[in-house]
């Protein structure tokens, strides 16, 4: 028997026990929707309808009391000045059910936050002070509540719902710079983290016979950089010392999947942080990067997690390159192009991209990142007379070609 063939039956068992672990590109590739400029009849039901007309079979949304979908993020009328109290509870509002009742999408990834009334109503739970008796008991309850009526409503479908927190290092360096206590920061993020596994695998021990598949995945946006002291404040900066969730708090805890946010390995080398090097570089950066967390998460891996997944543990919570930036540097598409294609080759479950419809500009930082810009309009990308020239247009000779198919239309 030549060793191809003794290789590939050994990794078959592999893949026949880990059925997520090698699924279709279609399968894979997803749009999150953010915060946009106000749409009709609402962000999330514009965003869900274009990515279904798309093909795209998955998709991410936030799904907490800061944001609506139809007010802008923490207007004081979002939910029509009535903000429902839990996660469970906003998702019975119809634009959200939605997105979960939707035929194509066969995976729903929720950015959900657990909620608590501070005083000024329901707003997420407060990690920046210690995370005490009263926001593990809402933290557990909320996410116990949520996934009930997951599995109530979903449970007989050949699905999968992933609850996710939105990049770990960010609420890492915001409770830094909030009270200065290492200790605590790290400490808070372990024991939210613990809570919510223990709630998500405490509701699919109630309910073993279900189709549905809940999980729980960690999301990071740090890798080679450290969370450290620059002047007076904490910043990512390039240190020996310093923090990061991979590092502080990842070995800590027990998560069905890693979701990375991808923009330290995409955007620029780290050591730098110029963007203009080479679009093909991205693959070396990602493929580098995909590797390092993969093995850091290694001992992280729930055993759920581990049935499912197998070795390719490690999604593309957010991917995206802004439109401002990188157009002159080289063009998006190419830099697009070879980080999908190095995702699909590291395996990873899911790759997500970052957004559906471009954000409003944030302080300083660049604009554009949309499938669709603020015209709702494909934005006309620099490419080769012939190639497709749009990131849906790409994404639609993806979906029917393969990536090999971009490339060739492309000539990367």
């Amino acid at each position: 028997m030549s060793p191809r063939r003794i290789l590939t039956l050994s990794v078959l068992p592999i893949l026949l026990a880990a059925p997520l672990a090698a699924q279709p590109l279609d399968q894979r590739l997803g749009v999150y929707q953010w915060v946009s400029p106000a749409r009709e009849p609402d962000v999330l039901t514009a965003a869900r309808e274009d990515a279904a007309q798309l093909g795209l079979k998955t998709f991410r949304l936030y799904l907490g009391a800061r944001y609506d979908y139809r007010r802008p993020y923490l207007h004081p009328d979002r939910f029509d000045g009535s903000v429902p109290p839990t996660p469970a509870a906003i998702l019975d509002v119809p634009r959200y059910q939605a997105v979960l009742a939707d035929p194509v999408f066969s995976t729903v990834i929720l950015t959900v936050y657990e909620s608590l009334d501070y005083g000024a109503g329901p707003d997420d739970v407060n990690l920046l002070r210690p995370f005490g008796e009263r926001e593990r008991r809402a933290v557990h309850d909320q996410i116990v509540e949520l996934g009930r009526k997951l599995f109530a409503q979903y449970g007989d479908q050949e699905r999968t719902v992933i609850l996710a927190n939105n990049e770990a290092d960010e609420k890492l360096m915001e409770i830094l710079n909030y009270s200065g206590d290492s200790d605590l920061a790290v400490r808070n993020l372990v024991e939210w983290i613990e809570t919510r596994q223990r709630a998500v695998e405490q509701v699919r021990a109630e309910h073993p016979q279900a189709k549905l598949r809940l999980l729980h995945a960690f999301e990071i946006s740090v890798v080679n950089l450290r969370i450290a002291k620059v002047g007076r404040r904490y910043a990512k900066t390039v240190s020996d010392g310093g923090f990061s969730a991979l590092t502080h708090v990842l070995p800590q805890v027990k998560v069905d999947l890693i979701s990375y946010s991808s923009y330290e390995s995409i955007n620029s080398p780290y050591e730098t942080r110029d963007p203009d090097s080479p679009p093909n570089e991205v693959a070396v950066r990602l493929d580098r990067d995909l590797a390092l967390i993969a093995q850091a998460a290694s001992d992280s891996i729930s055993p759920y997690g581990r049935s499912e997944f197998g070795e390719n543990y490690v999604m593309i919570g957010e991917l995206g390159f802004a439109r401002e930036t990188f157009e002159r540097l080289g063009g998006v598409l190419p830099r697009l192009y070879y980080a999908l294609d190095t995702a699909v080759r590291r395996g990873c479950p899911w790759i997500v991209l970052w957004q559906a419809f471009d954000a409003p500009r944030l302080g300083r930082r660049a604009r554009g990142y949309g499938l669709r810009d603020q015209a709702d309009r494909r934005p006309t990308l620099a490419a080769p007379d012939g190639g497709c020239a749009s990131i849906e247009s790409c994404l639609e000779t993806t979906l029917e070609q393969g990536l090999a198919g971009w490339k060739a239309a492309n000539a990367y």
